[in-house]
């Protein structure tokens, strides 16, 4: 089986994500201060590296956005509301009651779960 430089850059950049995963939780765990900071570097390198293989496989058509992560506004037609489907309120948590209120805890009484 012959590998497109699209398969290539995919399997490339999967790896990117994985590798930066893995320091990332390195990080975290770290207790000694000077490899926490070799790895906070490492990482951000890697992070570099992720960017410019995005950037490769956006440029050529091979990694599109969700137009919500572009700023570009979406139209009806992209989002498929319409106005005839009424308006959208917020729903309660609680049949009857305010969404963080416990069920019969009075006004000013937050049910808290935690």
């Amino acid at each position: 089986m012959d590998f497109t430089d699209r398969d290539i850059l995919t399997d490339i950049l999967t790896c990117a994500k994985t590798i930066s995963s893995g320091y990332h939780t390195a990080v975290l765990e770290s207790a000694n201060d000077r490899v926490r900071s070799t790895l906070i570097q490492i990482n951000n390198e890697e992070l570099n590296a992720q960017k410019q293989i995005f950037d490769l496989m956006h440029s050529r058509g091979w990694y599109p956005l969700d137009p919500v992560f572009t700023g570009v506004p979406m139209g009806a037609e992209t989002t498929g509301i319409r106005s005839e489907m009424g308006s959208m309120r917020p729903m309660s948590a609680y049949p009857g009651g305010s969404m963080g209120t416990a069920p019969g805890a009075g006004p000013g009484m937050i049910g808290r779960s935690w």
